[in-house]
């Protein structure tokens, strides 16, 4: 189960837990993420609606998002809400909590690799990840880019750390293509100026392994496929700038779009 770094949910935090006791004016909740510490919701935080019988709404058995509304640590009390949550807030909670158990799956094989225990590990460097990245998931995701693997290292993550990161996320992760575009408008009124226009971009496809088509005069499109969509977006804006560059060398004109 994904850990925290704390032992108790914050006021206004949404969480994920199961059902585990009903009674007419309130359900008993068991908190996954909190060492299945127990919240209670209260009817009047049940539904929007008036209802009779908090089972009209919320069954043993069955996980669901609630907010919290209070933590009282002294006595052990958290006061739960089940109708402040909408569907859009609940389903992205409970995407983000299957992406953290893939995580910490990820996170027990660089305790293995490392020697050390998942809880030993979750100390060393799993609850600094999610203080600085917001979850575990992100951290694995950014390893296997040059520049998000330069990041967990600016943040103070050990290199031999995020090695062994990297080589787990790459085994178990597969990072989309994104496929990203930019334009250029390019000129060049000497009698052989559309040979020279093919040459500039011929060589840059070449050099930079990406796709240039032809719109209509005088527009045309730079194509690339990255799995670094900020590296990649920089790409395309230095090679339409160098295109641009040696348009203008050769006696034409070109601007970037």
């Amino acid at each position: 189960m994904p850990k925290k770094p704390s032992d108790w949910p914050e006021r206004n935090e949404l969480v994920i837990g199961t059902v585990v006791r009903v009674n007419p004016y309130s359900a008993y909740i068991s908190l996954e993420e909190y060492g299945n510490k127990e919240g209670m919701i209260h009817i009047s935080e049940a539904a929007r609606k008036w209802i009779k019988d908090i089972r009209e709404v919320i069954k043993e058995g069955q996980k669901i998002v609630v907010l919290v509304l209070d933590v009282d640590k002294e006595k052990k009390h958290i006061t739960l809400s089940f109708k402040r949550v909408n569907k859009r807030s609940a389903e992205e909670k409970l995407k983000g909590f299957k992406r953290e158990q893939k995580a910490e799956k990820m996170l027990a094989q660089v305790a293995k690799e490392m020697g050390l225990s998942l809880e030993k590990t979750y100390e060393e460097i799993g609850f600094k990840l999610q203080e600085e990245f917001g979850e575990l998931f992100k951290a694995f995701q950014m390893s296997q880019t040059q520049q998000g693997y330069e990041l967990l290292i600016r943040k103070g993550v050990p290199e031999k750390w995020v090695k062994v990161i990297k080589e787990i996320a790459e085994k178990q992760m597969e990072i989309k293509e994104a496929y990203l575009k930019t334009s250029v408008e390019l000129r060049c009124l000497k009698p052989d100026g559309i040979n020279i226009i093919k040459k500039i971009l011929q060589e840059a496809e070449n050099k930079n392994d990406l796709e240039i088509k032809y719109i209509s005069a005088p527009k045309y499109y730079i194509y690339l496929k990255t799995k670094d969509a900020k590296m990649g977006e920089r790409k395309l804006k230095e090679v339409a700038e160098e295109i641009v560059r040696e348009i203008n060398k050769a006696g034409g004109e070109g601007f970037v779009r």
